[in-house]
């Protein structure tokens, strides 16, 4: 899939997806996945496009079946959401299988529309996910613990050359400071109190202010981070 990046006086990005005739619609199921795999983080255009997203799907709720850590950032693009309503029930049902949900204002507020934000957390919570992460751009951070309990961080200040990649540091870096502290693991991140996530929440914003910093998809290294 080639995708097409505008660039807004603020940084902001806009994106525009050619699908026609490539190949990233179209994998095959392997089978189960090896038994040394931790986790499995899925979304975006991956869940939506055919024959590939009922591909994904399969793996996402097998996976989560034999125990596996499901990380899901649907990261909606809706112009290439043919039935809205259709890939909302879609999301709905793939909640119970979800360990960790992370996404933006905007995702919630087109999976929700007319609903407060947290509400629609609270709500999709409650369906499976042991932690939900919002990101709110240039507000911080928001997350919902797995006794319910909000957790909010602020942005880290960075000089904004464009927003790309943005949303998914925050998810990588949210899987890497669970790896590290040994919490990529469905229970261990339901346990997770308020001072851990807020050391999680402000890893996952200060490796995004770092990518925001510079042109493109570029994440930090680990040791940019230290």
């Amino acid at each position: 899939t080639l995708a097409v990046v505008g660039i807004g006086d603020d940084g902001s990005a806009r994106y525009s997806f050619h699908t026609a005739a490539t190949s990233a619609r179209f994998v095959e199921d392997q089978g189960p996945l090896p038994e040394r795999t931790t986790a499995v983080a899925l979304g975006t255009l991956g869940m939506v496009l055919e024959p590939g997203a009922s591909v994904y799907e399969a793996v996402l709720r097998r996976e989560a079946e034999r125990g596996r850590f499901i990380a899901l950032d649907p990261n909606i693009r809706a112009d290439l959401i043919e039935d809205p309503d259709a890939y909302r029930k879609r999301f709905a049902s793939w909640l119970p299988s979800v360990s960790l949900l992370k996404l933006s204002v905007d995702d919630a507020r087109w999976l929700a529309p007319g609903e407060d934000p947290l509400d629609a957390l609270r709500r999709w919570q409650a369906a499976g996910p042991s932690g939900v992460v919002l990101t709110r751009g240039s507000d911080g951070l928001t997350a919902l613990s797995g006794s319910g309990q909000v957790i909010e961080v602020d942005s880290v200040p960075s000089t904004v050359f464009d927003t790309i990649g943005a949303g998914d540091t925050v998810q990588a870096a949210l899987l890497a400071w669970l790896y590290w502290h040994d919490a990529l693991d469905v229970s261990a991140l339901h346990r997770l109190e308020a001072p851990q996530w807020e050391r999680a929440l402000r890893f996952a914003a200060s490796a995004a202010a770092i990518t925001v910093s510079r042109p493109g998809a570029e994440p930090p290294y680990s040791s940019e981070m230290e």
